[in-house]
Protein backbone atom coordinates (compact mmCIF):
# COMPACT_ATOMS: atom_id res chain seq x y z
CA UNK A 1 0.00 0.00 0.00
CA UNK A 2 1.54 3.35 -0.97
CA UNK A 3 2.00 6.19 1.50
CA UNK A 4 -0.69 8.40 -0.09
CA UNK A 5 -3.24 5.62 0.25
CA UNK A 6 -2.20 5.04 3.86
CA UNK A 7 -2.63 8.73 4.64
CA UNK A 8 -6.01 8.89 2.90
CA UNK A 9 -7.29 5.84 4.73
CA UNK A 10 -6.03 7.21 8.03
CA UNK A 11 -7.86 10.51 7.46
CA UNK A 12 -11.05 8.66 6.54
CA UNK A 13 -10.79 6.53 9.66
CA UNK A 14 -10.23 9.60 11.81
CA UNK A 15 -13.23 11.35 10.28
CA UNK A 16 -15.46 8.29 10.76
CA UNK A 17 -14.23 7.81 14.31
CA UNK A 18 -14.78 11.46 15.20
CA UNK A 19 -18.25 11.41 13.68
CA UNK A 20 -19.21 8.23 15.52
CA UNK A 21 -18.02 9.62 18.86
CA UNK A 22 -19.78 12.94 18.24
CA UNK A 23 -23.07 11.24 17.33
CA UNK A 24 -22.82 8.94 20.34
CA UNK A 25 -22.13 11.88 22.64
CA UNK A 26 -24.98 13.92 21.21
CA UNK A 27 -27.38 11.03 21.71
CA UNK A 28 -26.56 10.34 25.34
CA UNK A 29 -28.80 12.93 27.02
CA UNK A 30 -31.87 11.71 25.14
CA UNK A 31 -31.04 8.01 25.39
CA UNK A 32 -29.52 7.77 28.85
CA UNK A 33 -31.55 4.73 29.84
CA UNK A 34 -30.96 2.86 26.60
CA UNK A 35 -27.22 3.26 26.07
CA UNK A 36 -24.46 1.26 27.71
CA UNK A 37 -20.86 2.45 27.37
CA UNK A 38 -17.75 0.68 28.53
CA UNK A 39 -14.14 0.37 27.48
CA UNK A 40 -10.64 0.98 28.73
CA UNK A 41 -7.62 3.24 28.71
CA UNK A 42 -4.36 1.30 28.54
CA UNK A 43 -0.66 2.10 28.67
CA UNK A 44 1.69 -0.61 27.37
CA UNK A 45 5.48 -0.75 27.58
CA UNK A 46 7.93 -3.35 26.35
CA UNK A 47 11.71 -3.67 26.35
CA UNK A 48 13.99 -5.88 24.32
CA UNK A 49 15.43 -8.58 26.58
CA UNK A 50 18.06 -9.68 24.07
CA UNK A 51 20.37 -8.07 21.53
CA UNK A 52 18.95 -8.55 18.05
CA UNK A 53 21.45 -10.23 15.75
CA UNK A 54 20.15 -8.39 12.67
CA UNK A 55 20.72 -4.79 13.80
CA UNK A 56 24.49 -4.49 13.32
CA UNK A 57 26.23 -1.79 15.32
CA UNK A 58 23.29 -1.27 17.68
CA UNK A 59 22.79 -2.71 21.16
CA UNK A 60 19.08 -3.57 21.35
CA UNK A 61 19.08 -5.19 24.78
CA UNK A 62 17.19 -3.13 27.34
CA UNK A 63 15.95 -0.67 24.74
CA UNK A 64 12.33 0.51 24.90
CA UNK A 65 10.55 -1.13 21.97
CA UNK A 66 7.00 -0.01 22.66
CA UNK A 67 5.29 2.80 24.56
CA UNK A 68 1.68 2.67 23.42
CA UNK A 69 -1.47 4.40 24.70
CA UNK A 70 -4.80 2.89 23.69
CA UNK A 71 -8.35 4.13 24.17
CA UNK A 72 -11.20 1.68 23.55
CA UNK A 73 -14.90 2.59 23.67
CA UNK A 74 -17.79 0.15 23.27
CA UNK A 75 -21.28 1.61 22.78
CA UNK A 76 -24.40 -0.56 22.94
CA UNK A 77 -27.57 1.34 22.09
CA UNK A 78 -30.78 -0.64 22.64
CA UNK A 79 -32.85 1.35 20.18
CA UNK A 80 -36.05 -0.65 20.75
CA UNK A 81 -36.94 -3.84 22.58
CA UNK A 82 -35.62 -5.86 19.63
CA UNK A 83 -33.16 -3.61 17.78
CA UNK A 84 -29.65 -2.80 19.00
CA UNK A 85 -26.85 -0.73 17.49
CA UNK A 86 -23.30 -1.60 18.58
CA UNK A 87 -20.15 0.43 17.98
CA UNK A 88 -16.62 -0.54 19.06
CA UNK A 89 -14.00 2.18 18.60
CA UNK A 90 -10.25 2.18 19.20
CA UNK A 91 -7.48 4.76 18.91
CA UNK A 92 -3.77 4.22 19.58
CA UNK A 93 -0.76 6.50 19.85
CA UNK A 94 2.88 5.55 20.38
CA UNK A 95 6.08 7.23 21.44
CA UNK A 96 8.83 7.00 18.83
CA UNK A 97 11.61 5.42 20.85
CA UNK A 98 15.27 5.39 19.89
CA UNK A 99 14.89 1.71 18.96
CA UNK A 100 12.10 2.49 16.49
CA UNK A 101 14.14 5.36 15.08
CA UNK A 102 17.02 2.96 14.49
CA UNK A 103 14.75 0.49 12.68
CA UNK A 104 13.45 3.36 10.55
CA UNK A 105 17.02 4.42 9.72
CA UNK A 106 17.70 0.84 8.63
CA UNK A 107 14.75 1.02 6.23
CA UNK A 108 11.66 -0.06 8.20
CA UNK A 109 8.41 0.96 6.45
CA UNK A 110 10.43 2.72 3.77
CA UNK A 111 8.17 1.71 0.87
CA UNK A 112 6.99 4.82 -0.96
CA UNK A 113 8.41 7.15 1.69
CA UNK A 114 6.52 5.74 4.67
CA UNK A 115 7.07 6.65 8.34
CA UNK A 116 7.56 3.78 10.81
CA UNK A 117 4.95 5.29 13.14
CA UNK A 118 2.32 4.70 10.44
CA UNK A 119 2.54 1.05 11.51
CA UNK A 120 1.47 1.79 15.08
CA UNK A 121 -0.60 5.00 15.32
CA UNK A 122 -4.19 4.41 14.28
CA UNK A 123 -7.85 5.28 14.75
CA UNK A 124 -10.39 2.68 13.82
CA UNK A 125 -14.02 1.68 13.97
CA UNK A 126 -13.41 -1.90 15.05
CA UNK A 127 -17.07 -2.88 14.71
CA UNK A 128 -20.30 -1.07 13.85
CA UNK A 129 -23.42 -3.17 13.33
CA UNK A 130 -27.14 -3.44 13.98
CA UNK A 131 -28.88 -6.50 15.47
CA UNK A 132 -32.58 -7.22 14.88
CA UNK A 133 -34.90 -10.24 14.74
CA UNK A 134 -37.47 -11.21 12.13
CA UNK A 135 -40.03 -13.42 13.82
CA UNK A 136 -39.19 -15.92 16.53
CA UNK A 137 -36.49 -17.93 14.76
CA UNK A 138 -34.66 -15.53 12.48
CA UNK A 139 -32.19 -12.79 13.44
CA UNK A 140 -29.80 -10.57 11.49
CA UNK A 141 -26.58 -8.71 12.20
CA UNK A 142 -25.62 -6.16 9.53
CA UNK A 143 -22.46 -4.06 9.39
CA UNK A 144 -18.79 -4.25 10.28
CA UNK A 145 -18.36 -7.16 12.68
CA UNK A 146 -16.26 -10.13 13.78
CA UNK A 147 -17.39 -13.74 13.37
CA UNK A 148 -15.62 -16.33 15.52
CA UNK A 149 -15.70 -19.95 14.36
CA UNK A 150 -13.53 -22.45 16.13
CA UNK A 151 -12.30 -23.79 19.46
CA UNK A 152 -8.61 -22.84 19.63
CA UNK A 153 -6.73 -20.06 21.43
CA UNK A 154 -3.50 -19.98 19.41
CA UNK A 155 -3.11 -21.69 16.02
CA UNK A 156 -6.54 -21.47 14.47
CA UNK A 157 -8.02 -24.09 12.19
CA UNK A 158 -11.59 -22.90 11.52
CA UNK A 159 -11.35 -19.31 12.77
CA UNK A 160 -10.56 -18.08 9.24
CA UNK A 161 -13.52 -15.81 8.52
CA UNK A 162 -11.20 -12.85 9.13
CA UNK A 163 -7.51 -12.13 8.99
CA UNK A 164 -5.46 -10.81 11.90
CA UNK A 165 -3.21 -7.78 12.32
CA UNK A 166 -0.02 -9.24 13.78
CA UNK A 167 1.79 -5.92 13.58
CA UNK A 168 -0.35 -4.98 16.63
CA UNK A 169 1.49 -7.27 19.02
CA UNK A 170 2.10 -10.39 16.98
CA UNK A 171 0.23 -13.44 18.28
CA UNK A 172 1.02 -12.61 21.93
CA UNK A 173 -2.09 -10.48 22.43
CA UNK A 174 -4.40 -12.71 24.56
CA UNK A 175 -7.60 -11.10 23.25
CA UNK A 176 -8.03 -12.19 19.63
CA UNK A 177 -10.70 -9.51 19.33
CA UNK A 178 -7.94 -6.88 19.39
CA UNK A 179 -6.07 -8.54 16.50
CA UNK A 180 -8.91 -9.80 14.33
CA UNK A 181 -9.79 -7.60 11.34
CA UNK A 182 -13.49 -6.80 11.26
CA UNK A 183 -15.31 -6.89 7.93
CA UNK A 184 -18.55 -5.52 6.50
CA UNK A 185 -20.82 -8.56 6.66
CA UNK A 186 -24.48 -9.56 6.52
CA UNK A 187 -25.05 -12.43 8.99
CA UNK A 188 -28.21 -14.42 9.54
CA UNK A 189 -29.07 -16.93 12.29
CA UNK A 190 -31.97 -19.39 12.18
CA UNK A 191 -32.86 -21.30 15.34
CA UNK A 192 -34.20 -24.85 15.27
CA UNK A 193 -34.98 -25.59 18.92
CA UNK A 194 -36.80 -28.79 17.98
CA UNK A 195 -33.45 -30.41 17.14
CA UNK A 196 -31.28 -28.41 19.56
CA UNK A 197 -29.47 -26.54 16.83
CA UNK A 198 -29.30 -23.60 14.50
CA UNK A 199 -27.84 -22.31 11.26
CA UNK A 200 -25.49 -19.35 11.00
CA UNK A 201 -24.68 -17.99 7.56
CA UNK A 202 -22.98 -14.86 6.32
CA UNK A 203 -21.82 -13.07 3.22
CA UNK A 204 -19.06 -10.51 3.00
CA UNK A 205 -19.94 -8.54 -0.15
CA UNK A 206 -16.42 -7.18 -0.69
CA UNK A 207 -16.95 -3.60 0.48
CA UNK A 208 -14.01 -3.54 2.90
CA UNK A 209 -10.73 -1.67 2.58
CA UNK A 210 -8.12 -3.76 0.82
CA UNK A 211 -5.96 -4.10 3.93
CA UNK A 212 -8.89 -5.58 5.88
CA UNK A 213 -8.35 -9.06 4.41
CA UNK A 214 -5.73 -11.65 5.29
CA UNK A 215 -3.40 -11.90 8.26
CA UNK A 216 -0.89 -9.07 8.20
CA UNK A 217 2.60 -9.92 9.41
CA UNK A 218 5.47 -7.48 9.85
CA UNK A 219 7.15 -7.58 6.47
CA UNK A 220 7.97 -3.90 6.99
CA UNK A 221 11.13 -4.35 9.09
CA UNK A 222 9.46 -3.00 12.24
CA UNK A 223 9.18 -4.11 15.87
CA UNK A 224 7.58 -7.45 14.98
CA UNK A 225 9.71 -8.24 11.93
CA UNK A 226 11.04 -11.77 12.01
CA UNK A 227 14.67 -12.68 12.39
CA UNK A 228 16.77 -11.70 10.39
CA UNK A 229 14.76 -8.98 8.61
CA UNK A 230 14.87 -6.00 11.00
CA UNK A 231 14.77 -2.79 8.98
CA UNK A 232 13.87 -4.61 5.73
CA UNK A 233 10.68 -3.53 3.97
CA UNK A 234 9.98 -6.35 1.52
CA UNK A 235 7.42 -4.26 -0.35
CA UNK A 236 10.34 -2.58 -2.11
CA UNK A 237 10.65 -5.72 -4.26
CA UNK A 238 7.29 -7.48 -3.71
CA UNK A 239 4.44 -5.11 -2.71
CA UNK A 240 0.89 -6.19 -1.91
CA UNK A 241 -1.50 -6.91 -4.76
CA UNK A 242 -5.04 -7.04 -3.40
CA UNK A 243 -6.45 -7.15 -6.95
CA UNK A 244 -4.83 -10.44 -7.99
CA UNK A 245 -7.41 -12.69 -9.63
CA UNK A 246 -6.79 -15.47 -7.08
CA UNK A 247 -7.24 -13.09 -4.13
CA UNK A 248 -9.21 -10.03 -5.25
CA UNK A 249 -10.36 -8.20 -2.12
CA UNK A 250 -13.53 -7.10 -3.93
CA UNK A 251 -14.67 -10.69 -4.38
CA UNK A 252 -17.46 -11.79 -2.02
CA UNK A 253 -16.63 -14.40 0.60
CA UNK A 254 -19.17 -16.36 2.61
CA UNK A 255 -19.85 -19.25 4.93
CA UNK A 256 -22.49 -21.42 6.56
CA UNK A 257 -22.35 -23.32 9.85
CA UNK A 258 -24.65 -25.64 11.75
CA UNK A 259 -24.35 -25.58 15.56
CA UNK A 260 -26.07 -28.25 17.61
CA UNK A 261 -26.16 -30.59 20.57
CA UNK A 262 -25.68 -34.35 20.40
CA UNK A 263 -26.47 -35.64 23.84
CA UNK A 264 -24.13 -33.71 26.13
CA UNK A 265 -21.77 -32.69 23.32
CA UNK A 266 -21.70 -29.37 21.46
CA UNK A 267 -20.74 -29.70 17.81
CA UNK A 268 -20.65 -27.74 14.58
CA UNK A 269 -20.08 -28.37 10.89
CA UNK A 270 -19.21 -25.53 8.55
CA UNK A 271 -18.13 -24.42 5.10
CA UNK A 272 -16.12 -21.29 4.36
CA UNK A 273 -14.97 -19.57 1.21
CA UNK A 274 -12.43 -17.13 2.54
CA UNK A 275 -9.02 -15.59 2.04
CA UNK A 276 -6.13 -17.78 3.14
CA UNK A 277 -4.91 -16.05 6.24
CA UNK A 278 -1.15 -16.30 5.58
CA UNK A 279 0.37 -13.91 3.02
CA UNK A 280 1.83 -15.65 -0.04
CA UNK A 281 4.54 -14.46 -2.40
CA UNK A 282 3.42 -14.67 -6.01
CA UNK A 283 6.81 -14.85 -7.70
CA UNK A 284 7.52 -12.73 -10.79
CA UNK A 285 7.81 -14.60 -14.05
CA UNK A 286 11.11 -12.94 -14.85
CA UNK A 287 13.67 -15.72 -14.57
CA UNK A 288 14.16 -15.57 -18.31
CA UNK A 289 16.33 -12.58 -17.47
CA UNK A 290 18.74 -15.11 -15.98
CA UNK A 291 18.46 -17.53 -18.91
CA UNK A 292 16.48 -19.99 -16.75
CA UNK A 293 13.04 -21.61 -17.17
CA UNK A 294 9.98 -20.11 -15.52
CA UNK A 295 9.24 -21.38 -12.00
CA UNK A 296 6.59 -18.80 -11.10
CA UNK A 297 3.28 -19.71 -9.51
CA UNK A 298 1.36 -19.06 -12.71
CA UNK A 299 -1.07 -16.69 -10.99
CA UNK A 300 -1.42 -13.59 -13.12
CA UNK A 301 2.23 -13.94 -14.16
CA UNK A 302 2.79 -13.77 -17.89
CA UNK A 303 6.02 -11.82 -18.00
CA UNK A 304 8.56 -9.84 -16.06
CA UNK A 305 6.17 -6.90 -15.67
CA UNK A 306 3.05 -8.91 -14.72
CA UNK A 307 3.54 -8.65 -10.95
CA UNK A 308 3.55 -5.39 -9.01
CA UNK A 309 7.14 -5.82 -7.83
CA UNK A 310 10.35 -6.77 -9.57
CA UNK A 311 10.53 -10.01 -7.56
CA UNK A 312 6.79 -10.61 -7.24
CA UNK A 313 3.82 -9.53 -5.14
CA UNK A 314 2.12 -10.48 -1.89
CA UNK A 315 -1.35 -12.00 -2.27
CA UNK A 316 -4.04 -13.77 -0.21
CA UNK A 317 -5.54 -16.56 -2.35
CA UNK A 318 -9.16 -17.55 -1.73
CA UNK A 319 -9.62 -21.09 -0.40
CA UNK A 320 -12.43 -23.48 0.56
CA UNK A 321 -12.51 -24.67 4.19
CA UNK A 322 -14.71 -27.52 5.47
CA UNK A 323 -14.83 -27.51 9.27
CA UNK A 324 -15.95 -29.55 12.26
CA UNK A 325 -15.80 -28.82 16.00
CA UNK A 326 -16.97 -30.68 19.09
CA UNK A 327 -16.67 -30.36 22.86
CA UNK A 328 -18.02 -32.26 25.85
CA UNK A 329 -17.44 -32.82 29.54
CA UNK A 330 -15.93 -36.13 30.61
CA UNK A 331 -16.97 -37.24 34.08
CA UNK A 332 -14.26 -39.90 34.38
CA UNK A 333 -11.51 -37.33 33.67
CA UNK A 334 -13.36 -34.40 35.27
CA UNK A 335 -12.31 -32.35 32.25
CA UNK A 336 -13.70 -30.76 29.12
CA UNK A 337 -12.41 -32.23 25.87
CA UNK A 338 -12.59 -30.29 22.60
CA UNK A 339 -11.60 -30.99 19.04
CA UNK A 340 -11.50 -28.98 15.86
CA UNK A 341 -10.78 -30.07 12.30
CA UNK A 342 -10.55 -28.09 9.07
CA UNK A 343 -10.10 -29.53 5.60
CA UNK A 344 -8.49 -26.75 3.56
CA UNK A 345 -8.72 -27.42 -0.15
CA UNK A 346 -5.77 -26.17 -2.22
CA UNK A 347 -3.91 -24.51 0.64
CA UNK A 348 -1.00 -22.51 -0.85
CA UNK A 349 2.66 -23.21 0.00
CA UNK A 350 5.81 -21.48 -1.15
CA UNK A 351 8.15 -23.66 -3.21
CA UNK A 352 11.84 -24.35 -2.72
CA UNK A 353 13.66 -24.70 -6.05
CA UNK A 354 15.79 -22.59 -5.38
CA UNK A 355 16.03 -20.12 -8.25
CA UNK A 356 18.41 -17.18 -8.61
CA UNK A 357 16.19 -14.66 -6.77
CA UNK A 358 15.91 -17.02 -3.79
CA UNK A 359 19.66 -17.60 -3.90
CA UNK A 360 20.27 -13.86 -3.87
CA UNK A 361 17.54 -12.74 -1.41
CA UNK A 362 15.97 -15.52 0.68
CA UNK A 363 14.04 -18.80 0.24
CA UNK A 364 10.56 -18.71 -1.26
CA UNK A 365 10.89 -16.60 -4.41
CA UNK A 366 10.09 -19.63 -6.56
CA UNK A 367 6.32 -19.65 -6.86
CA UNK A 368 3.36 -21.29 -5.16
CA UNK A 369 2.26 -24.91 -4.97
CA UNK A 370 -1.12 -26.14 -3.70
CA UNK A 371 -1.90 -28.99 -1.34
CA UNK A 372 -5.04 -30.08 0.44
CA UNK A 373 -4.42 -29.82 4.19
CA UNK A 374 -6.14 -31.19 7.28
CA UNK A 375 -5.67 -28.91 10.29
CA UNK A 376 -6.50 -30.76 13.50
CA UNK A 377 -6.69 -29.71 17.16
CA UNK A 378 -7.48 -31.63 20.33
CA UNK A 379 -7.67 -29.93 23.75
CA UNK A 380 -8.25 -30.80 27.36
CA UNK A 381 -9.31 -28.18 29.93
CA UNK A 382 -9.19 -29.26 33.56
CA UNK A 383 -9.26 -27.73 37.03
CA UNK A 384 -6.55 -29.22 39.27
CA UNK A 385 -7.58 -29.02 42.92
CA UNK A 386 -4.21 -30.27 44.21
CA UNK A 387 -2.69 -26.81 43.66
CA UNK A 388 -4.67 -25.55 46.65
CA UNK A 389 -2.58 -27.88 48.79
CA UNK A 390 0.71 -27.75 46.86
CA UNK A 391 0.81 -24.08 45.82
CA UNK A 392 -1.70 -22.42 48.11
CA UNK A 393 -4.06 -21.28 45.36
CA UNK A 394 -7.47 -20.13 46.53
CA UNK A 395 -9.22 -22.36 44.00
CA UNK A 396 -8.18 -25.19 41.66
CA UNK A 397 -5.66 -24.21 38.99
CA UNK A 398 -7.00 -24.08 35.45
CA UNK A 399 -4.91 -26.27 33.13
CA UNK A 400 -5.27 -26.49 29.36
CA UNK A 401 -3.35 -28.75 26.98
CA UNK A 402 -3.69 -28.32 23.21
CA UNK A 403 -2.18 -30.36 20.38
CA UNK A 404 -2.23 -29.09 16.79
CA UNK A 405 -1.34 -30.88 13.58
CA UNK A 406 -1.22 -29.69 9.98
CA UNK A 407 -1.33 -32.78 7.80
CA UNK A 408 -0.42 -32.25 4.13
CA UNK A 409 -2.32 -34.60 1.86
CA UNK A 410 -0.53 -36.45 -0.97
CA UNK A 411 2.73 -35.34 0.59
CA UNK A 412 5.89 -35.83 -1.42
CA UNK A 413 9.22 -34.72 0.01
CA UNK A 414 10.37 -33.84 -3.50
CA UNK A 415 7.69 -31.12 -3.66
CA UNK A 416 10.05 -29.11 -1.37
CA UNK A 417 7.39 -26.96 0.29
CA UNK A 418 8.35 -24.17 2.70
CA UNK A 419 6.59 -23.13 5.89
CA UNK A 420 6.98 -19.51 4.83
CA UNK A 421 8.81 -17.21 2.46
CA UNK A 422 12.11 -15.96 3.85
CA UNK A 423 13.23 -19.10 5.69
CA UNK A 424 14.63 -22.45 4.59
CA UNK A 425 12.71 -24.84 6.84
CA UNK A 426 10.85 -27.27 4.59
CA UNK A 427 7.37 -28.43 5.53
CA UNK A 428 6.88 -31.96 6.83
CA UNK A 429 3.87 -34.16 6.17
CA UNK A 430 2.80 -33.62 9.79
CA UNK A 431 3.62 -30.43 11.71
CA UNK A 432 2.69 -30.97 15.36
CA UNK A 433 2.61 -28.19 17.95
CA UNK A 434 1.73 -28.35 21.64
CA UNK A 435 0.69 -25.56 24.00
CA UNK A 436 -0.17 -25.58 27.69
CA UNK A 437 -1.72 -22.97 29.97
CA UNK A 438 -1.37 -22.94 33.76
CA UNK A 439 -3.71 -20.33 35.27
CA UNK A 440 -3.78 -19.71 39.06
CA UNK A 441 -5.53 -17.32 41.41
CA UNK A 442 -4.67 -15.77 44.79
CA UNK A 443 -6.07 -13.10 47.12
CA UNK A 444 -9.71 -13.50 46.09
CA UNK A 445 -8.84 -13.37 42.40
CA UNK A 446 -6.82 -10.16 42.65
CA UNK A 447 -3.49 -11.82 41.81
CA UNK A 448 -3.42 -14.21 38.85
CA UNK A 449 -0.11 -15.83 37.82
CA UNK A 450 -0.10 -17.60 34.47
CA UNK A 451 2.39 -19.68 32.50
CA UNK A 452 1.98 -20.42 28.77
CA UNK A 453 4.34 -22.92 27.14
CA UNK A 454 4.57 -23.91 23.50
CA UNK A 455 6.70 -26.40 21.59
CA UNK A 456 7.14 -27.37 17.95
CA UNK A 457 7.22 -31.17 18.34
CA UNK A 458 8.09 -31.71 14.67
CA UNK A 459 10.84 -29.17 14.04
CA UNK A 460 12.04 -28.15 17.51
CA UNK A 461 11.90 -24.77 19.17
CA UNK A 462 9.42 -23.29 21.58
CA UNK A 463 8.20 -20.42 23.72
CA UNK A 464 7.62 -19.67 27.41
CA UNK A 465 5.40 -16.79 28.55
CA UNK A 466 5.16 -16.34 32.32
CA UNK A 467 2.98 -13.46 33.53
CA UNK A 468 1.14 -12.10 36.53
CA UNK A 469 -1.98 -9.90 36.49
CA UNK A 470 -2.89 -7.82 39.55
CA UNK A 471 -6.23 -6.16 40.29
CA UNK A 472 -5.12 -2.91 41.93
CA UNK A 473 -8.67 -1.67 42.36
CA UNK A 474 -12.12 -2.30 40.95
CA UNK A 475 -11.19 -0.53 37.71
CA UNK A 476 -7.40 -0.80 37.56
CA UNK A 477 -5.41 -3.81 36.25
CA UNK A 478 -1.63 -4.24 36.05
CA UNK A 479 0.13 -6.98 34.12
CA UNK A 480 3.79 -7.99 33.84
CA UNK A 481 4.90 -10.57 31.28
CA UNK A 482 8.09 -12.07 29.86
CA UNK A 483 8.10 -13.50 26.33
CA UNK A 484 10.87 -16.02 25.55
CA UNK A 485 11.47 -17.89 22.28
CA UNK A 486 14.08 -20.40 21.15
CA UNK A 487 14.92 -22.40 18.04
CA UNK A 488 18.07 -24.29 17.05
CA UNK A 489 17.45 -23.79 13.33
CA UNK A 490 17.60 -19.98 13.30
CA UNK A 491 19.60 -18.64 10.42
CA UNK A 492 22.89 -16.78 10.57
CA UNK A 493 23.14 -13.58 8.55
CA UNK A 494 26.83 -14.16 7.90
CA UNK A 495 26.09 -17.39 6.01
CA UNK A 496 23.04 -16.13 4.10
CA UNK A 497 24.61 -14.32 1.17
CA UNK A 498 24.51 -14.93 -2.56
CA UNK A 499 24.53 -17.63 -3.87
CA UNK A 500 23.62 -19.36 -0.63
CA UNK A 501 20.73 -17.24 0.69
CA UNK A 502 18.12 -19.91 -0.05
CA UNK A 503 19.82 -22.84 1.65
CA UNK A 504 21.69 -21.47 4.65
CA UNK A 505 19.22 -22.35 7.39
CA UNK A 506 16.36 -24.59 8.47
CA UNK A 507 14.27 -21.96 10.26
CA UNK A 508 10.67 -22.86 11.06
CA UNK A 509 8.03 -21.35 13.33
CA UNK A 510 9.92 -20.34 16.47
CA UNK A 511 13.07 -19.41 14.57
CA UNK A 512 11.15 -16.42 13.26
CA UNK A 513 11.36 -14.89 16.76
CA UNK A 514 14.92 -15.91 17.57
CA UNK A 515 16.58 -13.19 19.72
CA UNK A 516 13.24 -11.41 20.03
CA UNK A 517 12.64 -12.00 23.79
CA UNK A 518 10.93 -9.09 25.52
CA UNK A 519 9.69 -7.81 28.86
CA UNK A 520 6.17 -6.40 28.69
CA UNK A 521 3.92 -4.54 31.13
CA UNK A 522 0.52 -2.88 30.88
CA UNK A 523 -1.70 -0.74 33.08
CA UNK A 524 -5.40 -0.78 32.19
CA UNK A 525 -8.19 1.42 33.51
CA UNK A 526 -11.62 -0.10 32.86
CA UNK A 527 -14.73 2.06 32.66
Amino acid sequence: MNNDLQSTRRRHRLHRLSLAIALAGASLPALAGDVQIDGYLREELSWNAADWADTPGYDDQGKLSMARTTARVNIDWQMTDNVALVAKLRATREYKSGFLEHLEDMGANSYDGGDIMDLYNDEEIRELYVDFPVGDRLSFRLGKQQIVWGETDFFNANDMVHGYDNTWRSFLEPANEELRKGNIIAKMNIDFPEVDGGVEMFIRPGWDDESDIGTEVDIYGGRWSSMPYAGVDFREIDPYNFDNSEGDYNKPTYGIRWNGMWGDANYSVSYLKTFYTSPMLNAANNLALFGLPDVSSGIDTVGADSTKGIAGEIIYPIVDVFGFTASTYSEWADAVFSTEMAYIKDAPYQRYIPGPISQAVSPGFDGIDYKDVIALMVRMDKNIAATQRWLGTEKPMFFSLQLFDKWIQNYDEDDALLYGVGWGGQAKEHSVLATTIFDMSYNNGRVKPQLVLGADLTNGGGMAIPSVSVELSRNLRWKVEYDAFWDSGARSNDACVYPNAASCDSTTLFGYLHNRDQLYTSLTYLF
